[in-house]
């Protein structure tokens, strides 16, 4: 009997803890949790008036919570406690665990793996350069050298130095704890100026030089608190148009339509901006990759070809040497001249790419021309045109220098690239040194078009031509015009003592020919319609010259 009734009172006092931690579990689902915010002085996002913490970052986040908890299907409710403080001390608290979650932070690559980011920016930072009243800076170059706040720890004011330096803009950082104090710091003017968020309204006692977007901005929360975070995400996912509409007259309570009208000039100068690097930059560069294109896929399909002038020395009527001239042929199968293309590969930077093309096709022809013509034993010359940008390319340079060694028999071809540019004097070491590799390789260099492009005789003076191309505007009035028959003598006995080999370009008629042929040099040579015109190689015709 004793017995039975010690039982009961064990099945009782059992059931009385059952029932009393059953309590205890259920009292603590139902108590709230607290998340500790950490706000800073940053009006309008956060200020503190009359004690409370107001501004347009509360109430967003306000809103937020309610609907959080709204939709929370346990009876816990979250709560947001306030920690005031500095921007750099709360930022380090967050990364310590001391506070859960801050409002306005930006993404960099410093803070990925110390924080969990929502998903959603909550806005974009706008901060604006100011300075004291009674300054008048012309522009943001004044910040030069001199003392400007910036806030520590605060993303916005590293990124804004590091563009004002990227334009050349060296200010003295003074770093302070918040934009409060910042403005202080302007206020005793121990700054000339201070980055403070964007408020035409509050800083109206102030010169607002200038005005940055520096990029969105999240609500950000410790390792430790991705719940948090998963929740907001979540909340915001799932809101219906009109409670984002909610979200936007918060914005418009603090950011009105002064606000407003200044973010649509602001668009206005952005687009008008883009414009300007659509039409200086992008267009242009897109223009010049397709023209890029075009040009190498007619490569392809054989579209270019070589002409050839011979090159004749008048005293034996014998051809010496050819010039090599491109030419194009339109899909119609009309030669083109250059003139009407050769803008086109110049500004698309192609250039160098038509030279190599030239340079191996006067290669593979030089070996056609002593199988199929009459100057099997003969000795002659191939030359095309080159710029002296090329001669100074590393680029160009390496890939003609492959090609020759490529190429068993080049030691018994005499090529000679023909140069003309006006040269700046900072480019001729560079210059030099690519005509001095070229001409070890075996390479001949003349200079083209000379007596009008620049000042010759100088040019002559420091560079080391093995041939002279003297323009066919000497040539022209060679018979009337006493100083062009002239310059030609003079010309003729300064090649002649350097032993540089002379052409004279333009010849057309019998009398310059036979002025020539009396000049007292034996390596002047002719090149003009008088013996040829530019014809493909299989039409020229090599035995019966024109006497």
């Amino acid at each position: 009997m004793i017995k039975n009734k010690f039982y009961k009172i064990l099945i009782v006092n059992i059931l009385l803890v059952i029932v009393a931690l059953n309590c205890s579990i259920l009292y603590a689902n139902e108590k709230d949790i607290t998340i500790k915010l950490g706000v800073y002085d940053y009006e309008p996002y956060f200020y503190i008036k009359d004690g409370e913490v107001k501004g347009y970052y509360k109430d967003i986040l306000d809103k937020i919570i309610h609907d959080v908890n709204k939709n929370n299907t346990s009876n816990k409710k979250i709560k947001v406690e306030y920690v005031k403080g500095k921007v750099s001390s709360l930022i380090k608290d967050l990364e310590a665990g001391k506070i859960d979650i801050m409002m306005d932070l930006q993404y960099t690559k410093e803070r990925k793996d110390k924080f969990i980011y929502s998903k959603n920016y909550i806005g974009v930072e706008r901060i604006s350069i100011y300075t004291y009243k009674d300054s008048e800076p012309e522009d943001i170059k004044y910040l030069d050298k001199k003392k400007v706040a910036f806030i520590k720890e605060e993303y916005g004011s590293q990124w804004l130095l590091d563009c004002l330096q990227s334009y050349n803009i060296n200010p003295i950082p003074i770093w302070v704890n918040d934009y409060k104090e910042a403005l202080q710091k302007l206020d005793d003017k121990s700054v000339v100026a201070t980055i403070s968020p964007s408020d035409e309204n509050k800083l109206d006692r102030y010169n607002e030089i200038q005005q940055f977007l520096s990029g969105p901005v999240y609500i950000a929360a410790s390792k430790d608190n991705r719940w948090i975070i998963d929740k907001i995400d979540n909340t915001i996912d799932n809101y219906t148009k009109e409670e984002k509409e909610e979200l936007e007259k918060i914005y418009f309570k603090y950011f009105h339509n002064k606000i407003a009208k200044k973010e649509v000039l602001l668009y206005i100068i952005s687009s008008i901006f883009i414009l300007f690097i659509l039409i200086k930059y992008i267009i242009p560069a897109k223009k010049k990759n397709n023209l890029r294109k075009k040009i190498k896929d007619d490569l392809i399909k054989d579209r270019y070809t070589v002409y050839y002038q011979p090159i004749v020395n008048p005293k034996n009527d014998k051809i010496v040497g050819f010039e090599a001239l491109i030419r194009y042929i339109n899909p119609e199968g009309k030669i083109v001249p250059p003139h009407f293309f050769i803008n086109d590969i110049e500004n698309s930077n192609m250039t160098e790419e038509l030279s190599i093309w030239v340079f191996k096709t006067i290669l593979r022809d030089y070996e056609w021309f002593k199988l199929n013509t009459n100057l099997k034993d003969e000795k002659f010359y191939i030359s095309m045109n080159i710029s002296f940008n090329e001669i100074k390319s590393k680029k160009f340079l390496q890939t003609v220098n492959s090609i020759i060694e490529m190429d068993e028999s080049f030691e018994s071809k005499k090529i000679v690239f023909e140069v003309v540019e006006n040269i700046e004097s900072e480019n001729l070491k560079e210059i030099k040194k690519g005509m001095e590799f070229l001409q070890t390789k075996n390479i001949k260099i003349a200079s083209d078009d000379f007596g009008i492009k620049y000042s010759n005789l100088d040019i002559l003076s420091k560079f080391n031509f093995d041939m002279v191309k003297i323009d066919k505007y000497f040539i022209d009035e060679i018979k009337n015009n006493e100083f062009n028959h002239e310059v030609i003598m003079f010309l003729s006995k300064i090649c002649k003592q350097y032993n540089k080999s002379i052409v004279l370009e333009g010849v057309e008629d019998k009398e310059q020919v036979d002025i020539i042929k009396n000049i007292d040099y034996d390596n002047i040579f002719i090149q003009g319609y008088f013996y040829a015109k530019p014809q493909r190689k299989e039409d020229i015709d090599l035995i019966k010259i024109r006497k």
